[in-house]
């Protein structure tokens, strides 16, 4: 139904139809009644109510099409994707839609009249009152990034002023729309372009962006680093112009192909570097449009071992029988590790024996307490010990005893007999041999020190020690490093000393025996093993342990100890200290007939008092160590061999003839 404009055209349209709809109207309530005194102006009347009427219900209709329009135009406005205000030139919000109030957080009601820049953070507002400032200054089109207070929400602002009428005056349109993802998104690619550049300055190959013409686009540092021109003297010439003459060709092809098929292309070629000399590059080039992508490997180092291959092919049939003595040997090799792999696991057993052996610290006595108390306080320290005494007094258990109170306990304790190892091997099996750094030395070995890494290391009878070892020795008590036998470098260890001799120190010093500096480190803390004649009271204790033990090794039933052979026992001064007293108990068991425990002949061989000539423990030792020969016919390994009974290892009993100068009667040669 069209709308009534007010023209002579629609009045008089409008007459027609109202003339029409009143004629329905008579011929629906019957025959007009003919009056002759019907006047004209009553037919006026009636056709103007008419015309009144349908304009009515013209603007009712017109009204409701409004208002449906309305309805489509309010939610189009409150749900558009961006948020649109009307704002003052003092930034005072006049209207708003549903988009807005979700940005700025706020209901409707409590937005209109309030400044669009308290929802503006302090760090942006600045940049929203300058666009306001310009929104009004003049009529063109401005926009502004700015982040809202309350949600950190990124939002792009759009706004023109406009004219809102003389009471009014001028208005802002502002359209807010929220950018946080596309600033999100902007920081990632950012921070995804830095990574890239940082790839592409720190790779170890070439990179390079170039043209098919031979011109480079750009160029990584490692070409600096590879050919030793700089990328300006590179990017100054065609790539052609460092590639090896022979070469060339072969490259423009694949650069041909490259192009023409669009396919990523291998291959290699030489580049001349600085110097003169050229590098062998392996490349893998992908075009992007119209340029090259390519990245480039050295393999220089390939190709010349790939000669090297190719020369030693050529002699390999010489080297047949060679190559066969070389696998022998290699074999000969593989077996000696395997064998000292056997050594070192034996050892390590060993050494795990000897963690349980400082519960056998057995006696009561003031002196003993007192060294054990010394343990107790200087076993967690770090703290370089000496542990001082007589053969036999058991150091080596006091040492043992040290390194399972520390908080090294959980690795094995490495014991080291100096006096046992040959002057010219003691190197090597301290810091450990390169593979030929002296005849017979096939292999490599590790040394103790280095097994020893982060765990103590206990070096008995240090006294033994050659000078020249001992300067070594004391590098790594002051620094924590050495060298291998036969290498220069090297090698770092965290490792505790502790170590034990029964010789006189500060004597050995004075006799240029033993290096003053080093004994000031080793002395840093000294133990005192008393010997056995000076704990008497602990002999019964002792007795009684080493009874038991024997004979339950040997299955007796020993069940008494005579006070008379106690007391024997209690009145020997026992040179050999403990050693030699679980010798004569061992000795004494095995001889015993029944259940009481006799020394028999023992006490006239190895009970006798100390002779009057004895003067110094070396002499005490050797008279001992002779009389034990004597009476095992001279025999030193085997069970019932003079090592076994003196309680030591042959090798170190055969040391200790050997430093003490015992011969064979009749032969008057070293054992």
């Amino acid at each position: 139904m069209k709308k009534s404009t007010g023209n002579d055209s629609n009045s008089t349209d409008l007459r027609l139809r109202a003339e029409k709809r009143l004629g329905e109207t008579r011929t629906a309530t019957g025959p007009h009644p003919k009056k002759e005194d019907t006047s004209k102006l009553i037919h006026e009347l009636q056709v103007h109510q008419i015309e009144l009427e349908m304009q009515n219900e013209e603007i009712m209709q017109a009204r409701a099409e409004i208002e449906v329009s309305l309805e489509k135009y309010s939610d189009l406005y409150d749900f558009a994707p961006v948020g649109y205000f009307t704002l003052t030139d003092e930034g005072i919000i006049r209207e708003v839609n549903l988009t807005g109030t979700a940005l700025l957080g706020e209901d409707r009601s409590r937005l209109i009249n309030r400044r669009f820049g308290l929802f503006i953070s302090d760090e942006t507002n600045s940049i929203f009152h300058s666009f306001l400032r310009k929104v009004f200054g003049d009529t063109t089109r401005e926009t502004c990034e700015v982040v809202l207070k309350n949600n950190s929400i990124n939002i792009h602002i759009e706004g023109t002023a406009m004219e809102a009428g003389k009471n009014i005056g001028r208005l802002c349109l502002v359209v807010a729309q929220d950018i946080t993802k596309r600033i999100r998104a902007e920081e990632a690619l950012h921070k995804k372009t830095e990574e890239i550049d940082c790839f592409f300055d720190v790779a170890l190959d070439l990179l390079c962006i170039a043209e098919p013409n031979g011109s480079f686009r750009l160029l990584n540092p490692a070409w600096e680093r590879i050919l030793g021109f700089t990328r300006e003297e590179l990017m100054a010439e065609r790539f052609f112009e460092f590639i090896h003459p022979d070469d060339v060709e072969m490259t423009r092809k694949a650069i041909a192909t490259l192009v023409s098929q669009q396919e990523i292309t291998n291959f290699t070629n030489r580049y001349r570097c600085k110097d003169g000399s050229y590098r062998w590059f392996e490349w893998r080039s992908v075009p992007v449009g119209t340029l090259i992508y390519a990245a480039a490997r050295d393999i220089t180092e390939r190709h010349r071992i790939a000669e090297a291959l190719q020369k030693a092919h050529a002699e390999l049939e010489c080297r047949v029988e060679e190559r066969t003595v070389e696998l022998k040997e290699a074999l000969t090799e593989i077996k000696a590790m395997k064998d000292q792999l056997e050594t070192e696991n034996i050892f390590f057993r060993e050494e795990n024996k000897m963690k349980y052996q400082s519960a056998n610290i057995l006696g009561e006595s003031n002196g003993l307490k007192n060294v054990l108390y010394q343990v107790e306080q200087v076993a967690p320290m770090n703290t370089t010990v000496l542990i001082l005494g007589e053969t036999g007094t058991g150091k080596e258990l006091v040492s043992s005893a040290i390194h399972n109170m520390s908080p090294r306990k959980d690795r094995p304790l490495i014991f080291v007999n100096c006096a046992a190892l040959p002057a010219n091997l003691i190197e090597s099996e301290l810091f450990g041999r390169e593979k030929g750094a002296f005849t017979g030395a096939d292999i490599r070995r590790v040394g103790r020190f280095e097994i020893a890494h982060g765990s103590t290391i206990c070096l008995d009878e240090i006294g033994e020690l050659p000078l020249e070892i001992q300067a070594k020795l004391l590098r790594v008590i002051q620094d924590n490093k050495f060298e291998r036998l036969g290498s220069s470098q090297t090698i770092m260890v965290d490792v505790r000393i502790v170590a034990t001799t029964n010789r006189n120190l500060k004597e050995e010093v004075r006799n240029g025996r033993f290096r003053l500096d080093l004994y000031y480190r080793l002395n840093g803390f000294s133990i005192t093993v008393p010997p056995l004649r000076e704990r008497k009271e602990d002999i019964p204790l002792l007795v009684e342990v080493f009874t038991e033990r024997y004979s339950r090794k040997l299955g007796k039933q020993i069940t008494s100890i005579p006070k008379e052979t106690m007391k024997a026992l209690q009145d020997y001064p026992w040179p050999g200290n403990i050693r030699e007293l679980e010798s004569v108990i061992e000795r004494s068991v095995i001889l015993c007939p029944g259940r009481v425990l006799h020394l028999i002949d023992e006490l006239d061989i190895c009970l006798s008092p100390l002779s009057s000539t004895v003067r110094t423990l070396d002499e005490t030792e050797r008279n001992q160590i002779h009389k034990i020969l004597s009476e095992t016919e001279w025999r030193i390994d085997g069970k019932d061999g003079a090592a076994a009974i003196l309680g030591l290892h042959p090798s170190t009993l055969r040391s200790r003839m050997h430093k003490l100068k015992i011969f064979r009667p009749k032969t008057k040669e070293p054992v």
